[in-house]
């Protein structure tokens, strides 16, 4: 994979670039051959929105639907109910794979100025992690998801932040966070690393892209919506008793057979009984449901301080650079709602790790294992391996979630590391 030879490079780089161009294809068609997900609610939601109507309300079901997204997703769902379904599925999944080019790029550049020796090996490394997100990317991209999208997109702002447009750099983790804010934790980054006029460009850019929407909607129509959609997903939020589809506000997902896999979820599943969820019973112990949230809260703020603490002390471009990875796993155990398509943000930070792991001179063994040890338990052990009953096992048990507590440690970890001066940029 990793060949010194150029001419023995130059055959695999053809070969990789054959079984991307492949693989572009594959996505756009399964995407195009999709008949529902989470595009076609897109849809539905934008059409409602651009007909004056409440765009969470689904007639044809009696029931509101796509409740943690905000009123400001109008500036996708609106566009794509303009379009046929067909023509809507090939433009998203076109993005998509817009925004696999445009990771490759930041990765490649990242990867010449953090780990030289290895430029000439991106593709490889590249392709190494997408196998290791293939599962989610497959999610991600077969319904219409968007979380491809907005990790480029929140990426590119690290990017631009970190190398002083900080201006500009507000511009496109704006756009992620009115579409869905998941990857709010960023900012948080930003504002650690001091990066003062990208906190308040993405402000700004955020709060100009949320009220935009309105003016077309009806302020006062919109300024209900957003109170609505505040104050159900912020009692989501609060929830003690999980397992309880009653107390979840409409619109909202009700816990079913263990999916969601957030940190809040994964904790509470371990200590309580599934309740009408349908997941499989996993608890090792019943606590209460005050008691099973405390815990989870309280290791939230504890990975949230070490992910704080990291990105403050970080010193040399590498440390901030895995630092600013580290910000992705945290956002995915915070967020009150964690699919496993989500985890296809991971694809930057498993291209550092990888680069980590075969970095010429300081290969590191327990790496290059502990990586092979998540293809085989987090993407390897599907259903059609395993079949339904471990998969769904496993899907209560948490392993991704876990799994991403993991990689926040080995990335603490690695962006602590001591380097020689000639491998550290002031």
């Amino acid at each position: 994979m990793l060949p010194e030879d150029p001419r023995a490079r130059a055959r695999r780089d053809r070969w990789l670039t054959l079984l991307f161009g492949v693989l572009a294809i594959v996505l756009v068609a399964r995407a195009a051959q999709k008949g529902g997900g989470v595009l076609r609610r897109n849809q539905q939601w934008g059409a409602r929105f651009l007909a004056h109507e409440d765009p969470y309300y689904d007639p044809a079901h009696a029931q509101r639907e796509h409740g943690p997204y905000p009123p400001s997703m109008a500036w996708v769902a609106a566009p794509l109910a303009a379009l046929p379904m067909l023509p809507a599925r090939i433009l998203w999944a076109g993005l998509q794979v817009g925004a696999l080019v445009l990771l490759l790029r930041m990765l490649r550049r990242r990867t010449r100025e953090l780990w030289p020796a290895l430029e000439p090996h991106v593709p490889a490394l590249y392709g190494l992690a997408l196998l290791l997100v293939s599962r989610f990317l497959l999610r991600d991209t077969a319904g219409g998801g968007g979380n491809l999208v907005y990790a480029a997109l929140a990426l590119g702002s690290v990017e631009l932040a970190l190398r002083g447009r900080e201006g500009l750099a507000g511009w496109p983790l704006a756009l992620s966070l009115v579409l869905k804010p998941n990857l709010a934790p960023f900012l948080l980054f930003l504002g650690l690393r001091r990066r003062w006029r990208a906190v308040a460009s993405t402000l700004g850019a955020a709060a100009l892209l949320y009220v935009l929407p309105g003016l077309y909607y009806g302020p006062e129509a919109y300024a209900r919506l957003s109170l609505r959609w505040a104050r159900d997903v912020l009692h989501f939020v609060e929830l003690d008793e999980l397992h309880s589809s009653a107390l979840v506000p409409d619109g909202l997902p009700p816990a079913e057979d263990g999916m969601n896999q957030d940190l809040r979820e994964a904790v509470y599943r371990l200590f309580r009984p599934p309740g009408d969820s349908g997941a499989h019973d996993v608890h090792v112990i019943e606590l209460s449901p005050e008691a099973a949230g405390w815990i989870a809260h309280a290791l939230e703020l504890v990975l949230v301080l070490a992910a704080a603490a990291t990105a403050w002390r970080a010193r040399g471009e590498r440390a901030e650079w895995l630092s600013a990875l580290l910000f992705f796993p945290l956002a995915l155990l915070c967020s009150p709602i964690t699919w496993k398509a989500h985890h296809v943000v991971l694809l930057p930070v498993f291209h550092a790790l990888l680069c980590r792991a075969f970095e010429p001179g300081r290969r590191a063994r327990w790496l290059q294992l502990g990586l092979l040890g998540y293809w085989l338990v987090c993407d390897l052990l599907s259903k059609e391996i395993v079949g339904d009953a471990l998969r769904d096992w496993l899907q209560a048990a948490s392993v991704v979630t876990w799994a991403d507590i993991a990689l926040m440690v080995v990335l603490i970890a690695l962006a602590r590391e001591r380097l020689g001066p000639e491998r550290v940029s002031a």
